[in-house]
């Protein structure tokens, strides 16, 4: 039995280039669920994502959705990590003290916020919050998340690796999206190549027994935004897009837009069907996970990236792992319920 050849999937940095979201969204904001600010960042809050502590503000607890005040025990003690204050270090914003206003300012506007660079979110660094969203009500909240995010490290030093020749200077850019709170089995990923809509899938795997029921009236709306909106304004060729398609079922919200490679997750499709032209011939093809199948796909989306790397390469001091684990504790113990899905 002959072998099934390997498609090979190329990029440029155009293509790159084109899926940051200052790129799209400077195009496509009207069609996004919530406002955005995007701010350029300075080197030295780049040095302050990549250090090795975790030294967050100095704020008050009451300002940080992940940080409460820890509760007793049952045996009305707190915990001996308690004895430790979380401001012994110096206050990292001073490196960035105008940069840190901005955000501030961004958050005060917009009460809560969901945060991305370039071209990813911190959709790893989930487990850190008490509610596993990117809802960010502090800059103590979004600090933690960046820090603790391998998605984030990406953008800022892996991000043109499928290149043979790297840009010498990036702008690097930190998006705050106004917080909206969305159900995750409305929102769907869809698979453009050479300008033809050929894939939709299902974008949280999970089984919801009333998608099949709005099949038909979703591909209908998502077809219709695509050679609307997107076919002839998106200048790559061949991309993926995020879409967002609520009750009741006529309107089309934009959330992201990924570039065409295999490091972008295709859900219920391989990308060798992708790629190599087997499906989306005469239509697109809609997968949704079906009752038989759930257990097949059901997974915690970016589980894998969920144990942070200060664990497992134990690279940063001692008293850094304690003062990660002391925030934990504090999650842990605090029993507040948020929403159930990031935006």
């Amino acid at each position: 039995m002959s072998e099934t050849p390997f498609v090979a999937i190329n990029t440029s940095l155009e293509n790159i280039l084109n899926c940051q979201y200052l790129y799209w969204y400077n195009l496509y904001s009207k069609y996004t669920i919530t406002p955005a600010k995007i701010l350029t960042i300075p080197h030295s809050f780049v040095e302050y994502l990549e250090a090795d502590d975790i030294a967050l503000p100095h704020a008050p607890s009451h300002e940080s959705t992940l940080f409460q005040s820890p509760t007793p025990n049952s045996d009305n003690e707190y915990s001996d990590w308690e004895e430790e204050p979380v401001s012994s270090k110096p206050d990292p914003t001073l490196h960035f003290a105008d940069f840190h206003k901005e955000i501030q300012h961004v958050i005060s506007d917009y009460k809560s916020v969901a945060p991305k660079l370039n071209w990813s979110a911190p959709q790893d660094a989930l487990w850190i919050t008490t509610g596993n969203t990117m809802k960010c009500r502090s800059t103590t909240d979004l600090y933690l998340l960046l820090k603790s995010s391998d998605y984030i490290n990406h953008d800022l030093y892996h991000a043109f690796d499928d290149l043979d020749e790297k840009p010498k200077n990036v702008d690097f850019h930190l998006v705050l999206r106004k917080w909206s709170d969305i159900n995750p089995a409305l929102e769907f990923r869809c698979f453009v190549n050479s300008k033809k809509l050929i894939a939709i899938s299902q974008k949280d795997l999970n089984y919801y027994s009333y998608l099949p029921q709005i099949q038909d009236e979703v591909q209908d709306k998502i077809e219709d935004f695509f050679e609307d909106v997107l076919l002839d304004t998106f200048t790559s060729n061949s991309y993926i897009f995020d879409v967002y398609v609520p009750k009741p079922y006529n309107k089309v919200y934009l959330v992201d837009i990924n570039l065409w490679s295999r490091s972008t997750d295709s859900l219920l499709f391989s990308w060798h069907e992708l790629a190599n032209g087997e499906i989306g011939c005469k239509e697109p093809e809609f997968r949704l996970v079906t009752e038989h199948n759930s257990g097949r796909f059901s997974r915690k989306a970016h589980g894998e990236n969920h144990v942070p790397r200060e664990f497992l390469e134990a690279g940063g001091e001692m008293g850094d792992m304690v003062e990660l684990l002391k925030r934990i504790q504090e999650l842990e113990t605090q029993g507040n319920s948020t929403d159930d899905e990031e935006y």
